[in-house]
């Protein structure tokens, strides 16, 4: 085994691309380079700090992680009982999810066995799943649909029941010991998988599911579905037939009559010694009608029954499936993906959320809406082999991604700017306290994320009235801080910079420095749709084998208090006051 564990990572990560055997994975864990990189990850997340069944929150140390280790080669380490809240879900239903919190100690071996699992199957995930990845996002699955979703006309909107709470734990095992050949590692992920959860102080065994919010739920989930994933391209590659649909036959009749039209007044021309002669302005506004009709018509047959396409994107529990075809076809896809799911992996597609909608319709995923392009537009284009531009019919089935409306005036009520309807303008009490450069980068914190989520949404620029909301409220939040009129505090914060709100502040070299608030028009949107491994996505690079100790690491190493300097003791970090 390589010294620098780094290494003997980036090594397991080639043998699992070549679809090789992993073994090894229990004794990797004895490095305690991993667990240091592993405490370094956790520490700066302040959620991962929460506290399970014990008062124990971090107070990590070098002695802690040595008595770990020393657990794990004696084989006597066992993770404690999870301990269960519960939460509002994503969806405003008014259902719950429960979270598992569990201690800071287990999450720390949790992390490392996440690396290791990591470098294992992150190499072999599908394309198409887009989920708790490295590298991908919302944004990603969403810009593969709105890439490659061409021409589509049925979509399968997946939801798996409780996907969590179901996933069953022989089944998940069983195939991760088809990748990994070490009978401790997969006995470690089996003891973090069934040892029990305390729900108001009473303990439950589980039988099956991860618990939410757990370290390493998230790429258990995905080895899981990755089942799935593998059955769902292999349908894929049978349901696609035919090369290209078949040419429209009133479309073609139409572009037949164009040209026989503009031959005759070519040849007319020639005859007339190109000289305006009686019936030429007739004619070619017949042929500016047929153009216009044929703008109108598609070129090719969008129901042709020799032509059949399918897309499948995943994220996380919820999938999608584009279907280029009938709608009987997509009825067989969503029976056979039923099938596949309860057989194999034992799980349940929710009847209520689980539609297929033609996809002129709009259709909800990721907190997005996506439908065909319903308007036809024209451009004038130029190509290298013409010598004069040509007018071109864009947006032919094309994906269109948009805001609903619903989630714009959800964030303003829940943000406590007002009611995007009445235009009703709220002064935030709970900030009044704060003070004024706090409230602003509340403000602008609340507005960059809501932008930057949608920008790659056609609709952007509807967010518009909810920057001009959340301005009005900041304004009047602050008049009610300087206990003074909306008027007066807009004129005077507009001073610095013309119609903009600002707030100025001096820094310790006494120089003035001019705080803004967030305008939409000053936030790039992002033109086109972005590419999984993108320079886009915000991803961290693999520098773990190159890179040298952190601050943060160096300190933990020092062995030495902050606060007297002395050595003679064991030391550990502190949790956060």
């Amino acid at each position: 085994m390589a010294k620098n564990p780094f290494r003997q990572l980036d090594v397991i990560r080639k043998a699992s691309q070549k679809e090789n055997i992993i073994t090894d994975c229990y004794r990797l864990m004895y490095n305690k380079e991993l667990w240091i990189k592993a405490y370094a990850k956790l520490y700066p997340n302040a959620g991962n700090l929460t506290k399970g069944i014990t008062d124990e929150i971090d107070g990590c140390s070098l002695q802690k992680i040595d008595d770990i280790i020393e657990q794990l080669k004696a084989g006597t380490f066992r993770f404690a009982p999870v301990r269960t809240v519960y939460i509002p879900k994503s969806k405003s239903n008014g259902k719950k999810r429960p979270l598992g919190v569990a201690n800071f100690k287990d999450k720390i071996v949790q992390e490392v066995m996440r690396m290791i699992l990591d470098s294992v199957y992150e190499p072999v995930f599908s394309d198409n799943s887009h989920g708790f990845r490295e590298g991908r996002s919302c944004h990603t699955a969403l810009s593969q649909i709105k890439n490659t979703w061409n021409g589509l006309t049925w979509c399968i909107e997946g939801d798996i029941k409780g996907f969590f709470d179901q996933i069953d734990h022989s089944v998940l095992i069983h195939l991760i010991s088809k990748k990994i050949h070490d009978r401790r590692f997969l006995l470690l992920i089996h003891n973090a998988l069934t040892c029990g959860v305390m729900e108001n102080w009473t303990y439950h065994k589980t039988y099956s599911g991860t618990p939410q919010g757990g370290i390493i739920s998230p790429l258990l989930a995905n080895i899981y579905l990755h089942e799935f994933d593998i059955f769902m391209e292999k349908q894929m590659e049978k349901f696609d037939i035919g090369k290209s649909r078949v040419r429209n036959g009133e479309y073609a009749k139409i572009r037949s009559k164009i040209n026989t039209l503009s031959k005759k007044i070519n040849r007319l021309d020639e005859r007339n010694g190109h000289q305006l002669w009686e019936g030429r302005d007739e004619l070619i506004l017949n042929i500016q009608e047929l153009k216009t009709k044929q703008v109108g018509i598609p070129s090719v047959d969008p129901m042709d029954k020799f032509y059949q396409r399918m897309k499948y994107v995943r994220y996380a529990e919820d999938f999608v499936i584009g279907i280029a075809g009938s709608k009987q076809s997509a009825l067989y896809i969503k029976e056979m993906s039923k099938t596949f799911l309860e057989k194999e992996l034992y799980l349940d597609l929710s009847e209520e959320e689980t539609l297929i909608t033609h996809l002129e319709q709009p259709i909800p995923f990721l907190g997005y809406e996506f439908h065909t392009w319903n308007e036809i537009k024209v451009k004038t284009v130029t190509y290298k082999t013409q010598k004069h531009p040509l007018k071109k019919r864009t947006l032919s089935g094309a994906i269109k991604l948009e805001i609903p409306e619903k989630k714009i005036k959800e964030f303003a009520i829940k943000n406590g700017y007002g009611n995007l309807d009445t235009f009703k303008v709220i002064h935030r009490a709970k900030l009044i306290n704060n003070s004024e450069l706090e409230i602003l980068y509340t403000y602008n914190a609340e507005l960059r994320g809501i932008a930057n989520y949608y920008k790659l949404a056609n609709n952007y620029h509807h967010l518009d009235k909810l920057f001009y909301l959340a301005e009005s409220s900041f304004i009047k939040t602050i008049a009610n801080k300087r206990r003074s009129s909306s008027k007066k505090v807009a004129s005077s914060m507009r001073t610095h910079i013309q119609g903009v709100l600002s707030i100025v502040r001096k820094d310790k070299q006494g120089n003035e420095k001019i705080h803004q608030l967030v305008k939409l028009k000053d936030l790039p949107k992002h033109k086109g749709a972005l590419k999984a491994d993108s320079s886009e996505i915000d991803q961290l690079a693999n520098t773990w084998k190159y890179s040298g100790r952190t601050e943060f690491e160096q300190r933990l190493l020092a062995n030495k208090c902050e606060a007297c300097s002395t050595t003679e003791a064991q030391m550990e970090v502190l949790p956060r006051p």
